[in-house]
C-alpha cells in the first residue's frame, strides 16, 4: 500500500526504512571491514603502546565529530523534512553554526596536540583540520529527507576504502608514530565528505541569496540535541579514558576491539532509527509517533538479541585473531555484546524522543546515561578492569532505553492528525 511517506510500508514501516537501514549497515560493514584489516595491520606492525595511542585517539575523534555538529543534522533534517520550503535557509544557518563549532574544536585539538603529545603532536594537528570538512557533509539532508541513502553510503564506502589504503601505504614506509597514521584516516575521510558535498548540492536549492534560517531559534533547538549526542559519544568512549589512565595503553588497545566489535553488533537498531527520523517526525505530525516506535523497536529489539546471540559464543576467537594477548578482552565483550540489544531497544526510542522536538528531555536522558557510566566506571574500573567499564556501558544503554520509553509514555503523542502526509 501506498504511505505518506511515497512508498510502501512493511508492518506499517515504510520499506524505504528498510531499504535505506540496509545500505547504512552494508556501506557500515564494508567500512567496518576496512577498520578491521587496518586495526589488524597496526596491531601487527606497531608495538602494543602505539597500537593503544592510535585507537585512544581514534575514540577521541569520534566524540569530537559528535562536538562539530552538535545537533544542527539532526534539527536541520527534522525542520526541512516537515517543512521542505525551509531547506535552504536552514541548510545555510546549520553550515555556519557547523564551522563556528568545527574551528572552536580545531584550536582545540591543536594546543592538546602540542601539550599531550610530544611525539606526533604536528600529525594530531594536521589531522583536527579534517573537521572542517564537516560543514561539507550537511549536502546529504537532501538525501537523508527523501531517506535514500545510496548514494551517501557508497561515498563514504569508498572514503573508507581510501583511509585504508592510505594507511597500507604508510605502512609499508615503516613509520612508527601512530599518530601519522591517524592523519592518514583523516585525510580519507576528509575526502568522503568533499565528496559528499560534491553530488549531494546538486538536488539542493541554492543558498545563495537566501535568508539564513534565525541562528538563536536554531540553536536553542540544536544545542540540547548536540549536546545529549556528545554525552551519549562521551559514554560510549570514556571508558577508554579509565582504561588507559588505570592499566595503560596496552591494555586500552585491547578493549578498545572489543568496543569496536560492540560498535558493528549495534550498527542495524543505531541505522534503522537513523533513517527512520524524517518517518518518525512526520508520524509525530499526524498525531502517530507512539505506534510507529513500538513497531520499530520491537524488530530492532529483535535484531539485537540475534545478533549478540549469535556472537556471543565467538568473542574469545574474534579477539584472538588480532593477537593472542587481546583475549584477556573476551569478558568485557560479553557484557558489551548484551549491551548492544540494550542499544537495539534504546536507539529508536530515543530517535523518537527527537522526533517529537523534545531535546530538552534527550538531554537529560544522555546526561543521566554519562552520569553513571562515570560513576560506573570509576567504581568498576579500579577493582574489574576491563570487565568493570563494560558493566558500566551495560549499566548505561539499559538507563538510556528505559528512559527515553518512560518519556514517550508520560505524555503521548497528542497532535491533532492532519490531512498532509
Amino acid at each position: 500500500m501506498p504511505s505518506g511517506d511515497g512508498t510502501a510500508k512493511a508492518g506499517g514501516i515504510p520499506t524505504r526504512v528498510w531499504t535505506s537501514a540496509g545500505w547504512l549497515v552494508g556501506g557500515r560493514l564494508f567500512g567496518s571491514s576496512c577498520t578491521v584489516v587496518m586495526l589488524w595491520v597496526l596491531a601487527q606492525g606497531l608495538t602494543d603502546k602505539n597500537f593503544g595511542i592510535f585507537t585512544f585517539w581514534l575514540a577521541v575523534f569520534l566524540v569530537l565529530d559528535g562536538i562539530v555538529d552538535f545537533g544542527a543534522g539532526q534539527v536541520a533534517v527534522q525542520r526541512s523534512s516537515r517543512r521542505p520550503a525551509d531547506l535552504a535557509s536552514v541548510l545555510k544557518t546549520a553550515r555556519r553554526a557547523r564551522l563556528g563549532a568545527a574551528m572552536c574544536v580545531v584550536a582545540g585539538v591543536l594546543a592538546a596536540a602540542f601539550a599531550l603529545e610530544e611525539d606526533g603532536a604536528w600529525f594530531l594537528g594536521l589531522a583536527a583540520l579534517y573537521q572542517l570538512s564537516h560543514v561539507l557533509e550537511l549536502s546529504t539532508i537532501g538525501w537523508r529527507n527523501a531517506i535514500r541513502w545510496r548514494s551517501p553510503v557508497l561515498v563514504r564506502a569508498g572514503a573508507s576504502f581510501v583511509s585504508l589504503a592510505l594507511v597500507l601505504a604508510l605502512r609499508t614506509t615503516g613509520e612508527a608514530r601512530p599518530l601519522a597514521y591517524l592523519a592518514a584516516v583523516a585525510l580519507g575521510s576528509t575526502t568522503g565528505n568533499v565528496l559528499l558535498h560534491t553530488f549531494g548540492r546538486r538536488g539542493l536549492p541554492s543558498v545563495a541569496g537566501v535568508r539564513a534560517a534565525p541562528m538563536a531559534s536554531f540553536l536553542a533547538a540544536s544545542i540540547p540535541i548536540g549536546a545529549a549526542a556528545v554525552c551519549q559519544q562521551l559514554y560510549f568512549h570514556i571508558d577508554n579514558v579509565f582504561v588507559r589512565a588505570l592499566f595503560g595503553e596496552e591494555t586500552v588497545g585491547h578493549y578498545s576491539v572489543a568496543v569496536r566489535v560492540m560498535s558493528l553488533a549495534i550498527m542495524g537498531g543505531v541505522f534503522a532509527s537513523s533513517a527512520a527520523l524524517p518517518w518518525l517526525a512526520r508520524a509525530h505530525g499526524r498525531g502517530e509517533l507512539m505506534t510507529a516506535t513500538l513497531r520499530l523497536t520491537a524488530v530492532t529489539g529483535a535484531m539485537g538479541v540475534v545478533i549478540a546471540g549469535a556472537l556471543f559464543p565467538f568473542r574469545t576467537l574474534i579477539l584472538e585473531i588480532f593477537k593472542p594477548a587481546f583475549v584477556d578482552a573476551a569478558p568485557a565483550l560479553g557484557w558489551l555484546l548484551a549491551a548492544a540489544v540494550a542499544v537495539h531497544f534504546g536507539a529508536p526510542l530515543l530517535t523518537s524522543v527527537v522526533a517529537r522536538g523534545e531535546g530538552r528531555r534527550v538531554l537529560g536522558i544522555a546526561a543521566g546515561g554519562l552520569a553513571i557510566n562515570l560513576i560506573g566506571n570509576a567504581l568498576l574500573a579500579p577493582a574489574y578492569g576491563m570487565e568493570g567499564a563494560a558493566i558500566a556501558t551495560l549499566a548505561t544503554e539499559i538507563w538510556v532505553a528505559a528512559a527515553a520509553l518512560i518519556v514517550l509514555l508520560e505524555r503521548r503523542d497528542s497532535t491533532t492528525p492532519s490531512a498532509t502526509p
